[in-house]
């Protein structure tokens, strides 16, 4: 029963660093069996493409960006950290304890690394992070645009992976006029919902490299080397 509870909790960490950088599409794609697929691809009007393309322009010319984080679970549960980012490529997302929970990006790969066993690693590619991390971000041509739409002071755009292999979406929060990456929100097959909110966010600051490198014999830290 003690491996069962084990298991669970590690698996429900997995799932809780997952869901931080939108890779929670990629994970439920191997954990869940048989989940309904996301829905269809919306029909762009010119405003929609307008848009995608503004928040494409946005993304691409993002290089060094850093600040704090705080995750909302499907179930209330509150989660916060610290994160460093620097395009192209690479991304450092650090939970605050008790989570002892961090995720990176080395250009190449994803890793997520619990202090309790080993980094699980995943392509770039092969996940949702590709697609804000890429060196020229085109979301109208490298997703499956599900919806665009314009609130008072914000835009949202939900996407999906175009493959149709990764089930679920991710949801792009924009602030507007200024546009700025706000929040995202990642939608699992069973319909429950994940909310990260970026915060004291801080442009212009160049993360050391050291906070983009993760070995299997390394656990988790707050900070580093700046």
């Amino acid at each position: 029963m003690r491996d069962l509870d084990q298991n669970h909790r590690y698996r429900q960490r997995m799932l809780l660093a997952a869901a931080l950088v939108g890779l929670g599409l990629l994970f439920v794609a191997f954990l869940t069996a048989g989940g309904r697929s996301a829905r269809a691809e919306t029909s762009l009007n010119e405003e929609d493409s307008v848009a995608l393309a503004e928040a494409s322009a946005y993304l691409s010319s993002l290089e060094n960006l850093q600040g704090d984080f705080l995750q909302v679970g499907p179930d209330g549960s509150v989660a916060e950290g610290r994160f460093y980012l620097r395009r192209p490529g690479r991304l450092r997302f650090e939970y605050a304890p008790p989570e002892n929970l961090l995720v990176v990006a080395d250009g190449t790969w994803v890793a997520v690394k619990d202090s309790a066993a080993a980094a699980q690693r995943y392509p770039i590619a092969s996940t949702p992070l590709g697609l804000i991390l890429a060196k020229n971000v085109n979301l109208e041509e490298k997703a499956r645009v599900l919806n665009v739409e314009e609130q008072p002071g914000s835009l949202l755009i939900a996407l999906a992976d175009r493959s149709g292999e990764a089930p679920g979406q991710i949801t792009l929060i924009f602030d507007r006029p200024k546009m700025q990456l706000r929040q995202w929100v990642v939608t699992d097959v069973q319909g429950l919902q994940t909310t990260v909110a970026l915060r004291n966010v801080e442009t212009g600051i160049r993360a050391d490299n050291s906070l983009f490198v993760l070995r299997d014999d390394q656990r988790p830290e707050i900070g580093g080397n700046r």
